[in-house]
């Protein structure tokens, strides 16, 4: 379908979007809501292991988050004046954060570790019965990190993007089949023929 003389393409419309061709039932994710949650935790601490041995003075130590889990401990309906559903919930998390460590001293390193910790965290959704949860952590971050009395200390804050969604039936308006556009070619590499050196170098007398 073309107006204008022009093709239809994804994108933003100019002025204003021409009239579907059609009407499609797709079957997609919808999602029913969308929050994002920054939780910091503070003095988060994990023993140092005996096989990193005595620390030499002046060791200092780093650390970087390698892995959030997120579970769903329970889901409770939130009721009405009526004690009829209002289709939002009561969403409980349990986030389980996973912390690489590295000790180092005057550049070298001296042992990598890890340690975890755990937070418990609820929030209200719009999740009526038939929808899913959904948690994942795009960012997190660890402050500085001190060494006390045989541990390692930080505070630790990670980023949470929940959302609850079930797989639909949608109508919506349709200009057809999507046609792919040519792909474009990344430039080669520069390329020599023959090599240099084609052939392996002479010894040379001593």
């Amino acid at each position: 379908m073309r107006v204008s003389d022009k093709p239809i393409v994804p994108g933003p419309c100019d002025d204003c979007c021409p009239p579907p061709t059609e009407i499609d039932c797709i079957q997609v994710n919808k999602v029913y809501d969308f929050c994002f949650e920054a939780d910091t935790n503070t003095n988060v601490c994990t023993p140092i292991p005996s096989s990193c041995g005595t620390l030499p003075v002046g060791t200092v130590a780093t650390g970087t988050v390698s892995g959030v889990s997120c579970t769903v401990v329970g889901t409770t309906p939130i009721l009405g004046p009526t004690g009829q559903p209002t289709g939002f919930a009561d969403v409980t998390l349990l986030v389980t954060v996973t912390i690489s460590y590295t000790l180092t001293s005057q550049g070298m390193t001296i042992c990598t570790f890890t340690g975890s910790f755990s937070f418990m965290k609820t929030i209200v959704l719009c999740a009526p019965a038939g929808t899913s949860i959904d948690c994942s952590t795009p960012s997190s971050t660890v402050s500085p990190v001190a060494i006390l009395s045989g541990q390692v200390c930080a505070t630790v804050t990670v980023c949470l993007l929940v959302s609850s969604v079930a797989m639909v039936n949608l109508l919506v308006p349709s200009y057809g089949f999507c046609t792919p556009a040519p792909c474009v070619v990344s430039p080669s590499p520069p390329f020599t023929c023959p090599p240099s050196p084609l052939f392996p170098v002479a010894c040379m007398p001593t």
